[in-house]
């Protein structure tokens, strides 16, 4: 073969199909890519692990079947082929090629974030493809000695360039779901790709002479080419029709593991796309130096100290601002919980050790973690080794839990509580009254304080049903010797609100957004010193209800993203 590689300019032996089977190709052609593309999304859009392999393994196995489908029905077109018969050992051969290529390739091409590696894989499966392609065609060729360097040099050029092209606008459609217009694959690339698939099918049956053919058994190879063919377009509509259900069970899976970390967010496509990206680059995310904190402050009139929450903030040079609701539910389906949570505490006692060699003495910072979390054997020894490796008592940390995950484990949950109330670490409910409270549930859990959700707080100065309703929470708090915090708290009048009803511990923009870390200790020194004493005396004058409290970092709530996750 190498020594006929001279023969690059050889003469194509098969000319090209007539105008009508070239057509009808041209449609199918355009048609498997359009397939092939909604099997490739379906395997980006998953998220977990097990999803993304079972989808993978299915894309594969499909687009194995109809892709060969495409190649040996192609064969007809060409009057130099006619006689020929399709051999049953080398036809189920090529399909076995084509779809292990598909399974090898189709993950990376499907998921990976750098154009070069899919540039890689497009190689890969294009030369499984023509591997694939040859074996089925074996029994047509005159003499594998003679070979046309120009067809297999341009189809291999032509079989990788649609390959990494369609993989390339996949991946160009899917990062658009982070701009305001998503912009999904048009059918003019389809139908360009299956133009191209058409000069492509005949140059590889021009790579090698044929040989004269055999008329016997022509009727046998044609029952064998519709039988195979018909499998092949059976596998391919049941795996679109089983596409559907499965996007639904996947959702009604986000939709559950997402009430385990915080309230429910809405469930769409555009969501589902945006929760696939970051799985993608889920490796490169998940560092310390990524997750950054910023800190709200929790003011309590009645102690002189100070609390902040946690708030994961994360932007990314390819993805931009990350929602920290997303981000933490795509570590939730890839297992990658527990692992996160540690590194947010690490980060948490960090700043707080360095806020307390600044002089930030005699405060507490709030964590939300996950139920699995906690539930880690191991999680209260390493929580212990980690304060004191900073050489911070167990007051320093409190964490946070919403309402869905500890009534949703029952004792489980409450046996760890335990042993971290044990150690000094208080564990708070957080997000209260925002899903289905139990309020029985509260005479079992060794919590230490409930957070108030901020629809508590919506319109509160003029409804006065909100205002018992919260007067009321407040009593059964204090009847089961719990803390309550406010937080959401925007406006002047519901502080003052609040303080008529006895709550004094709040959360809110109504002292500030949240703050970097790196500037708590100046924003406290500044701010929440000098405040405190005239905020005692605005929401407790003498023979006045009404008295005007300024605050200097009140701010539009909608302007910063949501705060009840990390």
């Amino acid at each position: 073969m190498v020594a006929n590689w001279h023969n690059a300019t050889l003469a194509f032996a098969v000319g090209f199909p007539p105008l009508l089977q070239s057509l009808l190709f041209w449609i199918f052609a355009s048609l498997v890519v359009h397939v092939c593309q909604r099997l490739v999304e379906h395997t980006a859009f998953s998220v977990d692990p097990s999803s993304r392999r079972i989808s993978a393994s299915q894309a594969a196995l499909c687009i194995g079947c109809i892709v060969w489908a495409l190649d040996v029905v192609g064969l007809l077109m060409y009057a130099e082929l006619a006689h020929h018969v399709l051999e049953l050992v080398p036809a189920l051969s090529g399909l076995l090629i084509m779809a292990v290529s598909a399974r090898l390739t189709i993950p990376t091409l499907s998921t990976s974030s750098s154009k070069a590696r899919i540039v890689w894989a497009g190689a890969w499966l294009a030369a499984g493809m023509l591997a694939a392609h040859f074996t089925i065609t074996w029994g047509h060729v005159q003499s594998f000695s003679q070979v046309n360097g120009l067809a297999i040099a341009l189809s291999m050029a032509t079989a990788v360039g649609i390959a990494a092209y369609t993989s390339i606008r996949h991946r160009s459609a899917k990062l658009s779901v982070l701009t305001p217009h998503y912009r999904t694959q048009t059918w003019e690339d389809k139908v360009s790709c299956g133009a191209a698939i058409l000069v492509l099918h005949w140059m590889l049956v021009n790579t090698f002479a044929p040989h004269s053919g055999n008329p016997h058994g022509e009727s046998d190879g044609i029952a064998l080419l519709v039988i195979v063919l018909v499998f092949a377009i059976a596998v391919a509509m049941e795996q679109m029709s089983n596409m559907r259900w499965d996007a639904g069970r996947q959702q009604l899976l986000r939709r559950g593991l997402s009430m385990m970390r915080s309230s429910a967010s809405a469930q769409d496509a555009q969501r589902d796309m945006q929760l696939s990206l970051i799985a993608d680059h889920l490796h490169r995310l998940l560092h310390p130096e990524n997750l950054a904190l910023h800190f709200q402050p929790i003011v309590d009139f009645q102690q002189h100290g100070v609390q902040f929450e946690a708030l994961l903030r994360m932007t990314d040079k390819t993805l931009g601002a990350i929602n920290p609701e997303t981000f933490l539910l795509v570590c939730e389906l890839q297992g990658k919980t527990a692992e996160v949570d540690r590194m947010i505490l690490r980060n948490a006692l960090d700043s707080a050790k360095a806020w307390q060699a600044r002089g930030l003495a005699d405060m507490a910072i709030s964590v939300n973690v996950a139920p699995i979390t906690l539930l880690d054997e191991r999680f209260a020894h390493w929580l212990r080794e980690e304060l004191a490796q900073r050489a911070l008592p167990p007051t320093t940390l409190k964490l946070e839990m919403t309402e869905h995950a500890i009534i949703a484990l029952g004792s489980e949950m409450v046996t760890a509580i335990q042993d971290l109330s044990t150690m000094g670490i208080a564990v708070w409910m957080d997000d209260f009254g925002a899903g289905y409270s139990s309020l029985g549930m509260l005479a079992d859990l060794p919590i230490a304080g409930i957070k108030c959700d901020r629809l508590f707080v919506r319109k509160l100065p003029q409804d006065s049903r909100r205002q018992r309703l919260l007067r009321h929470i407040s009593a059964l708090a204090g009847e089961f010797g719990l803390s309550v915090v406010v937080e959401g708290v925007e406006t002047v009048e519901e502080l003052q609100t609040l303080a008529a009803i006895g709550l004094h511990c709040i959360q809110g923009y109504v002292f500030s957004k949240p703050i970097p870390a790196a500037n708590v200790p100046d924003w406290y020194h500044t701010h929440m010193l000098p405040q405190r004493a005239v905020l005692q005396a605005s929401l407790h004058p003498a023979g006045s209800a009404t008295a005007v409290v300024h605050t200097p970092f009140s701010a539009p709530r909608a302007a910063l993203a949501p705060s009840s996750t990390h």
